[in-house]
């Protein structure tokens, strides 16, 4: 991303998706609350709550998944990449960065047919709720394309297989 302005719109959607994977979650968590308490006193219950619960854990997961990866909060393994030497270290941040690239676009294009798939079949599913099925998968292509992107990124940050000058990894 070269330009200011595409750089913007990027962060900002990073920002946008992992503000909305913790809404997802805190949203959870009150209505767990809620749940428990009115059930407790004998008021109601929500018995679509579990429903929304997988929902949302589902689609918060791909929702922060770039974001935690542009942060470099994502889980890795360093123990090889401390033992190579840099050089080999380097080239082995690159090949894992293109395998996500690829995996990460992947993702994107089988998740994006998936889903004009069963949004023209007009799928749905039904549990507790009926809902079309385009709105769960509808994260799988952009999360897909946020993650393919940020792959990118980090790649164009390890070439041309040099120490960074600002001395962070990418």
């Amino acid at each position: 991303m070269t330009g200011s302005v595409a750089s913007r719109i990027y962060h900002g959607t990073l920002r946008l998706t992992a503000f909305l994977a913790g809404a997802s979650f805190a949203g959870l968590a009150v209505m767990i609350s809620l749940d428990v308490v009115l059930r407790n006193i004998g008021i109601v219950n929500f018995p679509w709550l579990l429903e929304i619960s997988e929902y949302a854990l589902y689609g918060a997961t791909f929702l922060a998944a770039p974001w935690v990866l542009s942060q470099g909060a994502h889980v890795r393994v360093d123990l090889l990449r401390m033992t190579l030497p840099k050089p080999a270290a380097r080239l082995a941040e690159f090949a894992a960065d293109g395998v996500g690239a690829l995996l990460a676009a992947t993702l994107m294009w089988f998740g994006g047919r998936v889903t004009w798939d069963t949004f023209q079949r007009g799928d749905l599913l039904y549990k507790e709720l009926v809902i079309p099925e385009w709105t769960l998968l509808i994260v799988l292509p952009i999360s897909g394309a946020l993650l393919t992107v940020e792959f990118l990124r980090r790649l164009s940050m390890v070439l041309p297989l040099q120490p960074s000058t600002n001395g962070e990894d990418p």
